[in-house]
Order: structure tokens, then C-alpha cells, then sequence
């Protein structure tokens, strides 16, 4: 188990703390500790689990019961997501945070960000005995079940990359790729710069009323229209009529995916029965070695990569939704997209490009200065050598 990356993350978490970040009081114990400890026990046993996973810290009671009684042999993991009552529990207990230790706790308030951190430090439904902790008070209690659900539907998978399939022939998926973009988006030669040769086609919708003239270079044919923006969904919607590509995959200007991933890309689309596929996202800030993360920073999962059916389309001016994608969906572990927009606009570029966001929605977007990061190199990245994209499956599209 990668217990060093579980308490790395969440050290950088804790480490940072908003204004308003006082949390709730923990819960009082409740029920009887040494019959919890004494069941999950046997039930870890019996199963030969290789981890405990716990539901919530509270007071912390039932979580150091539970550490004395399991074997040194078997780490007890803890879930909690109000960062308060982690970092208070750490204060108190400075050997949970051990890189090396037999016991750690991922604080951090996103539900997603629990679940990949269990997936990535190799805890799988197959190997660990979850534990819901009888003192969550009924809100957290639901949050939990949640996760538990999530956890224990979602099945782990490699998607092998298709090169290494070329003795069956396989042919490389049909692939349309759509962006909605402004003539002034930064960089625009490294983002088209990324795209593989294999590719059916990139849409690119200008917010314009005309398509600008510029010189882009890109290995895959380019459509460009011109539409000038007036709500996102409408200019999305724009884009997956345009597209033909039996998937679509759709991606902002400054966002990128690495050459690796990139090289072990076809494998998405070959799973079998697979409707659509979210994909975590970095964003690098303040530089690129290092990711924002916790309060829903990341893995700020994306939706971007779907069958083209006639039922999938935009809604909402900003922040714009995908609807209608049902079936088995696939969440990728180690394929982020890499999200540039903090290091190549300008403060002056993003706070226009917030004003937009304002105007097209009816919102209020703050920039803020300060934000948690953990370093890069801790969050794993898919390389081509390995030759597959880890995954994890779902009958049904967790949105």
C-alpha cells in the first residue's frame, strides 16, 4: 500500500487552511468500541484483508482501538472529510502521519479525492474491509455511504495501449476532437501541437465572426467555424454538431495531455461496452511541478471523452453540464489533463477571461493568490513504457 502518498496528500492539505476552516466538533462515541473492533477484526481475518478502511475519524476512539487490535502486518486506512477534525487528530497523533507507518487518515472534504487516493495507493473492494464508523453523526454518515458505494462498484482495470495489440489488427478508434477557443487563447501552437496524427478530426469553434488567420500547425486535420460566445452549452452544442467522429473527446485551450498519455490514448475507447470516460485534472500552479489540490481541487474530474450519440448535450450558460451519457463509464487514474491556465494568461487574462464566465452565467468568480499544492511527482502519471491506463469501471455514469 502507498501509504506515502496518502499522508503526503494530506499533510499539504492540512498544512493549508481557509478562514472559515474551523470544522464542526467531533462526534461523542457511540456504541460499544470493543465489539466494533472485535467484528471488523474478525471480518478483516476471515477475508485475509490486506488493508481495514474506516469511515470517518470523529473523536478518533474507535480508529486507535481498531490500530491496536489489527496485526502490524495489515494498515488501517481512515477516511475524513472535514479537514478540522483530521488535523486535530494528527496534532494529538503525530505517528498516523508516518510515511512508513501502519496507520494514516486522507483528509480532505471531496469525496473523489478519498476515492483516488484509496485506488492509488493500491486498496481495491478485493483486498480491504471497509468499516463505517458507528459515531458519524447522520450527514457524514450518508457522505460515507457514498463513498463506500462508489468504492465498491468501481472495478479496477488496465486499458492496454492498442499498439501492443497490433497482432489482432486493431484499428485505431474514430475520434473527433472539439474545442471552443478565443483568437487571443495563449499558446495556441502548443496546444494544437499535441494532437496525434490518428485523429479523424479537430472541431475548433472560434469565439469570433470570423474565423481568425492564423498559422497552426497540427498532425490532424482541422475544421475551424466562427460563433461568437454567448452562452457556453450553446457553443459546446455547436461543437458536437460539427463533430463525426463516433467518440468525442473535447478539450480547452489550455489544457494538454502529456505525449505519454497521449501514446496510450486508443486504449479508452477499447473497453469493452464503454460509453464515456472522466479524467482527472492538474492544475499546475505556480509552477509545473506543482498540482492544487484538496477542497475539490483535484482530482476536479472532468467528463470529456464520450460516444457521439444524439442524446449527449450541454446545459447550463457556465459551468456548462454533459447530459446524456448512461452505461459504463470509466474513471481514469493516472491520465490527467494537464490544466495550464494559471501559468500561461496573465492576472490581466484571467480575470477577462472570469468576466466572461460572470457575464455569459450571472456569476461571481474570485481569483484567489493562495491555493494548497502538492507536488506533481507525487500523483502518478501514465508512462507509454508501461503500456496501459489504469482505470476504474462503473456500470453507471456516477454523474
Amino acid at each position: 500500500m502507498n501509504t506515502r502518498l496518502i499522508t503526503n496528500y494530506t499533510k499539504a492539505v492540512l498544512d493549508f487552511a481557509f478562514a472559515d476552516d474551523a470544522g464542526t466538533a467531533p462526534a461523542q462515541p457511540s456504541g460499544d468500541i470493543p465489539a466494533f473492533v472485535e467484528r471488523t477484526r474478525v471480518i478483516a481475518e476471515k477475508s485475509r484483508a490486506e488493508a481495514v478502511v474506516l469511515f470517518g475519524l470523529e473523536g478518533g476512539e474507535h480508529a486507535l482501538a481498531l490500530r491496536e487490535a489489527l496485526p502490524e502486518c495489515t494498515p488501517l486506512v481512515v477516511c475524513e472529510t472535514d479537514t478540522a477534525v483530521a488535523r486535530a487528530f494528527l496534532a494529538d497523533h503525530p505517528g498516523w502521519g508516518d510515511e512508513d507507518g501502519g496507520a494514516c487518515v486522507i483528509g480532505d472534504l471531496s469525496l473523489w479525492a478519498q476515492l483516488y487516493l484509496l485506488a492509488l495507493a493500491g486498496i481495491t473492494p478485493d483486498s480491504a474491509t471497509l468499516a463505517l464508523n458507528p459515531s458519524a453523526p447522520e450527514d457524514k454518515r450518508k457522505q460515507y455511504q457514498s463513498l463506500q458505494r462508489l468504492f465498491m462498484n468501481a472495478a479496477p482495470h488496465q486499458a492496454i495501449n492498442s499498439s501492443y495489440l497490433s497482432h489482432v489488427g486493431v484499428q485505431a478508434p474514430d475520434l473527433s476532437v472539439g474545442a471552443i477557443l478565443s483568437p487571443d487563447e495563449p499558446d495556441l501552437d502548443l496546444f494544437f501541437s499535441q494532437f496525434p496524427d490518428w485523429i479523424r478530426e479537430v472541431v475548433v469553434i472560434w469565439d469570433a465572426d470570423a474565423v481568425p488567420e492564423l498559422d497552426i500547425a497540427c498532425a490532424a486535420p482541422v475544421r475551424h467555424f466562427a460563433q461568437p460566445l454567448t452562452d457556453f452549452a450553446t457553443q459546446r452544442n455547436r461543437m458536437l454538431d460539427e463533430c463525426a467522429g463516433q467518440w468525442v473527446l473535447y478539450l480547452d485551450g489550455d489544457e494538454m495531455f502529456s505525449e505519454d498519455v497521449w501514446g496510450l490514448f486508443t486504449a479508452c475507447m477499447l473497453v469493452k461496452r464503454l460509453e464515456a470516460c472522466w479524467f482527472p485534472r492538474m492544475t499546475l500552479y505556480p509552477d509545473e511541478n506543482r498540482v492544487k489540490a484538496g477542497y475539490g481541487l483535484w482530482p476536479d474530474l472532468q467528463l470529456r471523452l464520450f460516444r457521439n450519440r444524439e442524446s449527449v448535450r450541454f446545459t447550463r450558460p457556465v459551468h456548462e453540464r454533459l447530459t446524456g451519457v448512461e452505461g459504463r463509464t470509466a474513471l481514469a487514474l493516472d491520465a490527467p489533463i494537464l490544466h495550464y491556465s494559471r501559468l500561461r494568461k496573465t492576472p490581466e487574462e484571467l480575470a477577462a477571461k472570469l468576466k466572461r464566465f460572470d457575464e455569459a452565467g450571472g456569476l461571481s468568480h474570485v481569483l484567489n493568490e493562495d491555493y494548497p499544492t502538492v507536488g506533481r511527482s507525487l500523483l502518478p502519471e501514465a508512462s507509454f513504457i508501461m503500456g496501459a491506463l489504469q482505470m476504474l469501471l462503473l456500470e453507471e455514469n456516477p454523474a
